[in-house]
């Protein structure tokens, strides 16, 4: 690897590390997670406003992690 490549390489790495400090995390919506669920948006609603699943909201917005649903369905899994 020449010097340029090596530079270029540095800057390339430099920019993901910037980038990924500034990542956006993924989020559902009050519907989309009920839809994942399988439960009304309402069901949806109470899940999260007893803390079952945890939330934030932006505005009037529920706003789910992804992660925070699976870690739910893991939690609430009775089988053998």
């Amino acid at each position: 690897m020449n010097e340029i490549d090596l530079a270029l390489a540095i800057g390339d790495r430099i920019a993901e590390r910037i980038e990924s400090r500034f990542a956006v995390i993924p989020t559902l919506t009050l519907d989309q997670a009920a839809e994942a669920l399988g439960v009304s948006i309402e069901k949806m609603r109470q899940l999260c406003n007893s803390g079952k699943i945890p939330f934030f909201r932006v505005d009037k917005f529920y706003r789910i992690k992804p992660g925070d649903i699976n870690r739910f369905l893991e939690q609430n899994y009775h089988g053998k």
